[in-house]
């Protein structure tokens, strides 16, 4: 890497607390995406980051002692090497960090090379292991990205939304699509008491929470789908930026909605979704396999929630996340996610090759037409002996 003279002050935070004054001026100053927040990531680092034994690396770029980047970085111990990766990358969608407008609009890759060198002089890692960048975000090309990159195994699925949702269902759906969903739509309704919306009350967000638990939890022992809410402390996770569970401060508060369809007196489906700027984000989502199954809950729950959001006045974009499923490739296109490895000592060459090698071979699974059937299959059957179990 070259250094090039830059008017910046680089510093490399240890707490969350600290980085938080910088993370409110940014929060309307600057581009930002939720998985990179003060509310999610502090959420995360008390729960799961803490049962890892994560260690924060919170770097705040600032020029004349304003902040204009918050690179949220962990320091990962195991084996010979020490990893800085993007905090929380577990349980996040794409990381970008956060930005000052202008600063992002005009910052070079030599610069950005001179900013994680010296990132990686005050945390002493041997490797920078950083996962699902997006290639192109807020009218650039992301000022992470090099050569050096490398495509990430999986897209988010982003659209554009129009004014009206009439017209992006007709754009997005074929005329028998359409009338089979708005068919199924009408079952459900029939059943009685059909309800959609978002949780308000913490009475109503902690029953949607659990219908959310539990309809999770019976897909992965039926399918051997992983679970990655099973853990009692990433329930934690969630619940605090449901609100229903306080910070280690003391205070609960909320910043992500549960969305859920009801009818016949039981939740059938269920949503986790943010709304920032003028995104709105869907991270998560459950359905009941029971009766109503041939219905499609989950699919007529997430065009109740894209029509909500088309005549919506603060909401412009859709993002459906991380992962290749029929109902995101319906309504939203793939946008490609890159990866960026740097290795700085010997240790980190080797675990950036130990790295290269474990996602080439995920990677060729998961895009393999015989492999990555095979693998579901076995799953499906795995869990199908732990159930007779």
């Amino acid at each position: 890497m070259t250094s090039a003279p830059c008017p910046w002050r680089l510093t490399v935070l240890n707490s969350l607390s600290e980085a938080l004054p910088y993370w409110q001026h940014l929060r309307t100053a600057g581009c930002r995406n939720p998985y990179q927040s003060s509310e999610w990531l502090s959420s995360w680092f008390e729960t799961i980051g803490k049962e890892r034994k994560i260690e924060v690396a919170i770097a705040v770029v600032q020029i004349e002692e304003k902040p204009v980047a918050i690179l949220p970085f962990a320091l990962e111990r195991g084996g010979l090497a020490s990893t800085l990766t993007f905090l929380g990358h577990q349980n996040g969608n794409q990381n970008t960090g956060l930005w000052d407008l202008s600063f992002y609009g005009e910052v070079t890759k030599t610069q950005i090379e001179d900013i994680l060198r010296n990132v990686q002089k005050q945390t002493g890692a041997d490797v920078f292991s950083l996962s699902n960048i997006p290639e192109h975000w807020h009218g650039r090309p992301h000022p992470f990205l090099s050569a050096a990159a490398t495509q990430s195994p999986s897209p988010i699925f982003v659209q554009d939304l129009p004014e009206t949702f009439d017209t992006f269902f007709r754009e997005t759906h074929s005329k028998s699509s359409r009338k089979n969903l708005l068919r199924k739509q009408r079952h459900l309704q029939a059943t009685g008491d059909y309800r959609v919306g978002k949780a308000v009350e913490p009475d109503e967000i902690n029953r949607a929470f659990r219908a959310f638990l539990d309809q999770r939890e019976k897909r992965a022992g039926e399918a051997g789908i992983p679970n990655a809410f099973s853990n009692p402390v990433a329930q934690d996770f969630l619940a605090q930026l449901l609100g229903l569970k306080p910070f280690a401060s003391g205070e609960a508060t909320k910043s992500m909605d549960i969305w859920f369809l009801e009818t016949g007196g039981a939740i059938r489906a269920t949503y986790l979704c943010v709304e920032q700027d003028s995104t709105l984000y869907a991270y998560s989502n459950s359905v009941a396999h029971d009766d109503m199954l041939p219905n499609s809950p989950g699919l007529v729950l997430i065009k109740e929630i894209i029509e909500y959001a088309c005549g919506s006045p603060q909401i412009e974009v859709l993002d459906l996340g991380l992962g290749e499923e029929r109902y995101k490739t319906a309504w939203t296109k793939a946008v490609p996610l890159k990866d960026l490895a740097l290795a700085f000592t010997w240790k980190g060459i080797l675990r950036q090759k130990q790295n290269a090698l474990r996602l080439r071979i995920k990677t060729g699974i998961r895009n393999s037409d015989a492999l990555w059937p095979l693998v579901r299959r076995l799953r499906k059957l795995k869990a199908g002996l732990g159930n007779r179990g």
